[in-house]
């Protein structure tokens, strides 16, 4: 079967970019919508660049994989 065999690419865990939804409503509630417009463009912009280093200033948005713990990655 094609679907058995079909081989995926790799994805990086360290860099996932996740993005939490609730957070970011959190984050801009009494912003003006076009400064969350703003804000979210921007993200877009760094999440499409890879900019790894610039998307983890925003609470919203975490690289890697958020349901490890920070201790359980240094073991």
């Amino acid at each position: 079967m094609p679907g058995e065999t079909e081989q995926y690419p790799q994805t990086d865990q360290r860099e996932r970019i996740w993005f939490f939804p609730d957070k970011f409503w959190h984050a801009t509630k009494g912003m003006p919508s076009y400064e969350v417009d703003q804000l979210m463009e921007e993200v877009e912009r760094y999440a499409a660049a890879k900019d790894v280093e610039a998307l983890r200033k925003y609470p919203f948005v975490f690289v890697g994989d958020p349901y490890i713990h920070r201790d359980d990655q240094a073991a």
